[in-house]
């Protein structure tokens, strides 16, 4: 394609996959620098792309808005290029009749990830990160990846709220800050919290470490009981931090503790070690953190993957994807970061 003046991507939720898309919005600004490019994305997930120097426009959908409006505003906008990344019945309904000259997508490969998840059959070959597989859509107009990994941009006031916040928790700047993620919009992707406390004792003891707490407001209780394990002094800001507050503060912390969530792969968009601790997904899926700075702590067990997205039973009701990883197979990962 020549010079496309207008180009929309379409990525709705949610916000890991968002982050992930990052990368993808950044390469085609590359290779198109004076293009309008617009970024569509559900309203409670704004946030994540809100300050992007990249996006020109981001389009909004709200919740309870009907599609068919939103799809009469986009008829009226004569994109160029429109790039689904999300790929589902929203986004294929949205482009479906649009006078576009340009659509393109990447491949869900659902056939292989019904064939692993249900019936334990794998045909992937080599497992490729799904932030990769997002550039199959740009690929044929020239879009490369450039290997800088992915990106949350964050305002002075966010990272301003944050030091605030952990000055009046009581840390101070000759402690190592480590930020603990034990949280997952899914029961059966959450370690258990006693060894989530067993980690943190650990960094407290033998990193000089000062632990903070992050998620969302499911998350604070959570975050509450692994807090109350601990001898030192900790912080919960789960359910107290904006997405972009725990950006900023991930911006300065050592390192990061979490499970499969969107939070892991933010702590990645600041370049921060990351260990991340994966039980019932497994990494064809694609959703694992990039290789630079993480180790995943997994254990291989018969009956993973027992799911793409997450659940919140154990379907063989024994959780042994996470019972059996113990804190020091993730206290031995982290060392290996930190090393």
């Amino acid at each position: 394609m020549e010079k496309p003046y207008k180009i929309l991507i379409i990525r709705l939720s949610s916000i890991g996959d968002i982050i992930l898309t990052s990368a993808l919005i950044r390469c085609v600004r590359q290779k198109y620098p004076e293009a309008q490019i617009d970024f569509m994305v559900k309203k409670q997930f704004l946030e994540t792309v809100a300050y992007n120097p990249h996006i020109s426009n981001v389009l909004v959908f709200e919740k309870g808005q009907s599609l068919k409006e939103f799809k009469n505003r986009l008829k009226l906008e004569n994109y160029d290029w429109l790039i689904d990344i999300h790929q589902n019945f929203r986004s294929l309904y949205l482009k479906t009749g649009l006078n576009i000259p340009l659509k393109t997508g990447y491949s869900k490969q659902l056939f292989h990830r019904t064939l692993l998840v249900y019936l334990g059959i794998n045909i992937y070959g080599k497992a490729k990160p799904v932030l990769l597989r997002y550039f199959e859509a740009v690929e044929k107009q020239g879009v490369k990846y450039d290997n800088a990994g992915t990106e949350v941009f964050f305002t002075d006031q966010n990272i301003e709220k944050v030091k605030q916040a952990l000055n009046l928790s009581g840390y101070t700047s000759d402690k190592n800050l480590f930020v603990l993620c034990p949280g997952a919009s899914f029961s059966n992707k959450r370690w258990l919290p006693e060894r989530f406390a067993e980690v943190a004792e650990h960094l407290v003891k033998n990193r000089n470490g000062w632990i903070a707490f992050i998620g969302g407001k499911n998350d604070r209780e959570l975050c509450a009981e692994i807090q109350s394990r601990l001898v030192a002094t900790s912080a919960n800001f789960a359910g107290e931090f904006s997405l972009l507050d725990s950006a900023a503060l991930l911006s300065e912390c050592v390192a990061f503790v979490g499970n499969d969530s969107g939070m892991l792969h933010l702590a990645q968009a600041f370049k921060k070690p990351v260990v991340g601790i994966y039980g019932p997904t497994v990494k064809e899926l694609g959703y694992f953190p990039l290789p630079e700075k993480s180790v995943v702590v997994e254990k291989s067990i018969p009956c993973r993957p027992c799911t793409h997205n997450g659940l919140n039973k154990c379907p063989k009701k024994h959780f042994n994807c996470m019972n059996t990883i113990n804190s020091e197979n993730v206290v031995e990962a982290l060392e290996s970061l930190l090393k």
